[in-house]
């Protein structure tokens, strides 16, 4: 089964600098689309400890930081430093003539 996969509009690729996150709401799904070093990289606005919005927190590096907990999270993988068994559904990105898209399905893959 060779499914054609959905990609969706997210920003225009020049609404979003490098180092800055931002939150959006697609198709009702809380996502956080991050950009680092020039990649686009999109994930689940919920933290899994009590659902705070990831938006809130810091990026550094690659790893955000929730704002309510401190809990750190692989922006690439999404992965929880402290504990790699837990992590936040992450959504591929791709960009297309100046416009930026999501892929909702598969998400944490």
């Amino acid at each position: 089964m060779n499914q054609e996969s959905r990609w969706i509009f997210a920003i225009k690729e020049d609404e979003l600098a490098d180092g800055e996150k931002k939150a959006l709401l697609i198709e009702g799904n809380k996502v956080l689309l991050l950009r680092k070093d020039g990649v686009f990289f999109a994930m689940s606005n919920k933290c899994p400890h009590m659902e705070c919005p990831l938006s809130k927190g810091t990026l550094e590096d690659h790893v955000i930081k929730c704002g309510c907990h401190d809990w750190k999270f692989d922006i690439r993988n999404g992965e929880f430093l402290d504990a790699r068994e837990i992590k936040v559904p992450i959504y591929g990105t791709k960009v297309m003539e100046g416009s930026v898209f999501v892929n909702l399905e598969g998400a944490g893959k």
